[in-house]
Parts: C-alpha cells; structure tokens; sequence
C-alpha cells in the first residue's frame, strides 16, 4: 500500500466503530484538539535542562503498594549519575 492508498483508508475508516460510545469524540477529533497538539510538541531539545520534579518512592516487591517514605527528585539524582525518563506505553 502506498501512502495515497492509506490516506483515503484512514479517511474512510468509522472511527466510531471503535470509540468507546460514552466518548464525546473520536481518535482524530482528538488529536486535532489543538491543546492535545501542544502536548505532543517537546518543549525541551537534547541536551537542555529539564524541569525538576519530585515524586514519592514506592515499594512494589510484594505485590502491593507500600510508600517507603522516600522521595526521587529529578535534578537531585541527575546530579550524581546519568537518568533516562522514558514516556508511554511499553506493555
């Protein structure tokens, strides 16, 4: 298939054949939300520095959830060795 053939079957698909029904819209009226666009768009390049943040630690070994009453801080780890923050879904 070339992509003139996948363009018109994209343009051609029900896409509400597959949104859920209580979903106002479907995939590519979402994606055309202009502030769902923004969120796609990086705001940092390679190599800038990213924002700080902090999140609390949890334990997971088990099972279950247990709080450990440790926190991770981006910029404080960054600090002392290499971090990868890796976004999506990867199940």
């Amino acid at each position: 298939m070339n992509d003139e053939q996948i363009r018109k079957l994209l343009e051609n698909f029900d896409w509400r054949s597959i949104t859920p029904e209580d979903s106002p819209v479907t995939l590519p009226e979402h994606l055309a939300d202009p502030a769902v666009e923004d969120l796609a768009t990086a705001k940092l390049s390679e190599g800038d520095r990213a924002i700080d943040f902090s999140l609390p630690l949890y334990d997971f070994s088990d099972g279950t959830e247990r709080a450990t009453g440790e926190t991770f801080s981006l910029l404080a780890t960054a600090a002392s060795r290499p971090v990868a923050l890796v976004f999506g879904s990867y199940t």
